[in-house]
């Protein structure tokens, strides 16, 4: 049986509260790992418009990593993201 996928703002509180309890930034892929492993079912891009929603409403700070490879699965980048406080 395929579960239907989250609501937006379930999707949102999930990312919030993952990313409060690291105390740290976290890669955005790694973040999606963490959000799915708490039974949120989103797709990779809906999950990635989540994210620039919540850092354009000023929620979210993101940082970008120039100087390792990027070895994250396609669509993700390696960008870094922690709550505002």
């Amino acid at each position: 049986m395929m579960r239907a996928m989250a609501r937006r703002e379930d999707v949102e509180e999930r990312v919030m509260e993952a990313l409060r309890a690291a105390h740290e930034p976290v890669r955005e892929a790694v973040l999606y790992e963490r959000v799915r492993a708490h039974g949120v079912q989103v797709d990779p891009d809906g999950f990635l418009a989540v994210l620039e929603r919540l850092a354009t409403l000023g929620h979210l700070r993101v940082a970008v990593d120039h100087e390792l490879p990027a070895r994250d699965p396609e669509p993700f980048q390696p960008r870094y993201y922690h709550p505002v406080r």
